[in-house]
Parts: structure tokens; C-alpha cells; sequence
């Protein structure tokens, strides 16, 4: 063993420290960034109904996303919301083509 072999012991109050300065960056950023979605869902929100069907969403779904806490990215709702209804439509269109072969 070398006379320069480093003590792991010695680096782990540090790495501890560090691995938690860096937990908290990232969720200050997270945040941040949950902001910024909020903030463009909300002009979003004053967009033209035929506009959101365009795009894909309904007010509802706007509403949906923006009842979420100030902390959470409400964008990760609203394409939850859009993922839902577009399984649901595809299902009763599968229903309703099933029903014809009857």
C-alpha cells in the first residue's frame, strides 16, 4: 500500500455536504422551472377555445394543470391530462368499430 493512499472515511462528510448542496440546486432549479410552465400556462389560458383544440388541450385541462401546488411543474399534469383523453377517445373508437361487426 502506497504511502499516499487516500482515507476514504475523510471524503464522505464532504461528499455528504456537497451531494446535498447539489439536491438542493436542482430543486431550487425544478422549481424555477415550475414557474416559468405556470407562467405560460396561465397566457395560455387566455388563448382562443378553438386555438387549445388546435393544440390539443381544453380549458379544462388548463384549469387541471394550474390547480397543482406552486412547486410542482404544471405541464407534467397538463400532458397527463391530454395522454388520458387521447387513450380514452381511441378506446371508444375502437368500441365503436368493434360494435359494427356485429
Amino acid at each position: 500500500m502506497s504511502a499516499f493512499a487516500v482515507n476514504d472515511r475523510s471524503n464522505r462528510p464532504a461528499s455528504g455536504v456537497a451531494g446535498a448542496l447539489r439536491a438542493v440546486a436542482a430543486r431550487i432549479a425544478a422549481i424555477g422551472v415550475a414557474l416559468r410552465h405556470r407562467r405560460e400556462l396561465n397566457q395560455l389560458a387566455n388563448a382562443d377555445t378553438a386555438m387549445l383544440r388546435d393544440l390539443g388541450i381544453t380549458p379544462m385541462d388548463i384549469d387541471g394543470a394550474l390547480a397543482e401546488p406552486l412547486w410542482r411543474d404544471p405541464s407534467l399534469r397538463l400532458v397527463c391530462s391530454v395522454a388520458e383523453r387521447r387513450v380514452a377517445t381511441k378506446a371508444a373508437h375502437r368500441e365503436n368499430l368493434a360494435g359494427l361487426g356485429h
